[in-house]
């Protein structure tokens, strides 16, 4: 089967499904499958969106600058903020 028509076919089998959580595990096994020849899915973020290798590297790569350049707060200033929630 041509490649076109494979993804007819899969066009008109999302259509016809009307189960979110079912969408939702066949949007993650495509995003996987997108993601893992260059650029592999490593988690989610909080919001539930992909998080790859690369996207990871970058933002430990910028909380260590941050950490570097002393933009960080200690356990103390966090417990003494918390006093006041």
């Amino acid at each position: 089967m041509a490649i076109t028509n494979v993804k007819e076919s899969i066009h008109d089998l999302i259509d016809r499904i009307e189960d979110e959580e079912l969408l939702n595990a066949y949007l993650k096994i495509i995003e996987r499958g997108l993601h893992s020849s260059g650029d592999p899915i490593v988690g989610y973020t909080t919001k539930g969106e992909v998080l790859t290798k690369s996207k990871l590297v970058d933002r430990v790569r910028a909380a260590s600058e941050r950490v570097k350049s002393g933009q960080y707060t200690t356990q103390e200033d966090l417990e003494k903020e918390s006093e006041n929630w």
